[in-house]
């Protein structure tokens, strides 16, 4: 019975480690077949009860930015992996864990810069090891 292509997901948030975790997603991928979503999770951050100045149109445009380049950059590594960027506004655990629901694996860098997030991406590897549906891999 052959095995049935895999659904990846990388979390990507701009930061060295999350480009390591595409490149290590996309390597698994070319392995063993499956389509591999590059996802990056962007909200106006809070601080204090206030949102801060900047715009929403900016925000969305910097987290485009960012994970269009991250994913040019590995797609040109893996010309042959199936790499589909996906740009998702909403909170970085609920969201991920959504997805967790129907992946066959998630993968993370072990910590980022959260520019988009609101968070450390440290914390969220921790706290999708613990909450996903699917196993995680984190990156280091």
């Amino acid at each position: 019975m052959a095995k049935k292509p895999q659904t990846v997901v990388a979390g990507i948030d701009g930061s060295e480690e999350s480009v390591s975790a595409l490149r290590w997603a996309a390597e698994y991928v070319e392995r063993v077949g499956g389509i591999l979503h590059a996802v990056t999770i962007w909200h106006q951050p809070v601080q204090f009860g206030y949102r801060l100045p900047t715009p929403d149109t900016e925000l969305e445009r910097r987290a485009r930015q960012s994970l269009d380049s991250t994913v040019e950059a590995v797609r040109g590594e893996f010309p042959g992996v199936d790499i589909r960027p996906r740009l998702v506004r909403g909170q970085v655990i609920d969201e991920f864990v959504g997805m967790s629901e129907q992946a066959d694996l998630l993968v993370l860098g072990n910590k980022g810069h959260g520019a988009f997030t609101g968070m450390m991406v440290g914390s969220v590897a921790l706290k999708l090891v613990h909450h996903a549906k699917c196993p995680v891999v984190v990156v280091r």
